[in-house]
């Protein structure tokens, strides 16, 4: 009878061990995985609420300890960048005329938006005046247009265009796209060109 309540409570300490190291293993797994719920360039839509999602409820369950994981990958990923992300499907990707070796595989993506009542047309690395400078797009208004820049310098040129009366001047800017620039918004207002 002694052996066979010794052999119980051996079960019991074996059992109630098994437990604490489960309830351990899940604490490990889930202060782990905080990483992987830190918010990064590659995510699409779905994917950050999801991850937003998880945090808040990971955040509650572990008192907030997870929050300070999830903040050192954010701030270790904005200073590397994304030199892995690609760039969004239909999306096309110009090249730099002075590229950036270091920039690997790293895109910008950049909105042009165009707030004037002209149609613009758009010149990249490309001197407008230049006999067959081909424009690299036609901006009509109120409408913009999303291109994913590889790292390196660029010339951007817009004119006003399609009528008589328009001002004949030229914005131009010449700009460093840094491989660690997630994307970036450029608008072109009637004040450009007076």
């Amino acid at each position: 009878m002694r052996a066979l309540r010794e052999s119980d409570r051996e079960m019991r300490l074996l059992d109630l061990a098994r437990a604490r190291g489960a309830s351990l293993l899940a604490v490990l797994l889930s202060v782990m995985g905080c990483a992987s719920l830190a918010v990064n360039p590659c995510d699409t839509v779905p994917d950050r609420d999801g991850k937003y999602f998880g945090r808040f409820f990971l955040g509650v369950a572990t008192l907030g300890l997870s929050e300070v994981t999830i903040q050192q990958e954010e701030v270790r990923q904005a200073y590397t960048g994304s030199p892995g992300c690609p760039p969004p499907s239909g999306v096309r990707v110009v090249s730099a005329s002075h590229a950036d070796p270091a920039g690997g595989r790293s895109v910008a993506l950049g909105t042009l938006v165009n707030s004037t009542p002209w149609t613009l047309v758009v010149y990249l690395n490309q001197d407008p005046d230049a006999r067959g400078a081909e424009p690299l797009t036609f901006l009509f208004p109120a409408t913009s247009i999303q291109l994913a820049f590889q790292p390196g310098e660029y010339r951007l040129v817009a004119r006003p265009t399609g009528a008589s009366g328009l001002p004949r001047l030229t914005w131009s800017r010449e700009m460093e796209i840094d491989r660690r620039v997630r994307g970036f918004k450029l608008e072109f207002e009637q004040a450009n060109f007076e």
